[in-house]
């Protein structure tokens, strides 16, 4: 599915990112790399190949689409530096040919000397063409005409059907001012969003992005 915000064009793709067209950057939120590493080393079972998983993911779309820009906003890695960071590195100096911006989140609180080993590109914030690109917009306060692409909160939204069927779907959720993007990673949870609260909802389901129609 294709969006057009202050004339410029985003593709909105059911891998939970989104593509921005006029830049040729992919970008994507809250990966929350290393959570599984970290929930083991409290004694939590959780399957190793989470990582993995959202590894492959990752390298799929970046080998399909080729971009001159990964940004991400926020939360690449979930907590202290394990295993699952090196795999990360190694991944980014393999593709050597892509920008990688990070975003700081909430968790990511590595050195920097970590980031910059694998070439990452930091920033608090960042303004391009109008827009403003933040992990979470409740920080600061963000003048007209500028809008906001956020992450942090994965935001989903439940479908209820006939009787008493109903199903959680990850969304991508644009306000007046704002397009929240869902969380890239699995194993992250979904964070349930009024639908009155929001312009235009584009829940993701079997592969497919598709507008929420409203009454």
């Amino acid at each position: 599915m294709t969006i057009t915000i202050l004339d410029h064009t985003f593709d909105l793709l059911p891998e939970r990112t989104l593509y921005w067209t006029n830049t040729d950057t992919l970008i994507v939120s809250d990966l929350h790399l290393g959570k599984s590493g970290h929930f083991r080393k409290s004694g939590i079972a959780v399957p190793p190949q989470i990582n993995q998983t959202n590894m492959r993911r990752l390298d799929s779309l970046v080998n399909q689409i080729r971009p001159d820009r990964l940004l991400i906003l926020g939360d690449l890695f979930h907590s202290d530096v394990n295993r699952e960071w090196f795999q990360f590195e190694e991944w980014c100096n393999a593709h050597k040919q892509l920008s990688i911006v990070l975003i700081t989140g909430n968790h990511d609180t590595l050195h920097s000397s970590f980031y910059s080993e694998a070439r990452l590109k930091v920033y608090d914030q960042l303004i391009e063409e109008n827009f403003c690109f933040i992990h979470n917009n409740l920080k600061i306060d963000i003048p007209e005409p500028e809008f906001i692409f956020s992450g942090h909160i994965h935001p989903g939204i439940k479908l209820k059907g006939k009787g008493r069927q109903s199903l959680r779907l990850p969304c991508f959720y644009q306000k007046t001012q704002q397009f929240i993007l869902p969380a890239f990673g699995e194993f992250t949870g979904l964070y349930l969003l009024p639908e009155k609260d929001a312009e235009l909802i584009y829940p993701i389901a079997d592969s497919k992005v598709f507008q929420l129609n409203r009454a």
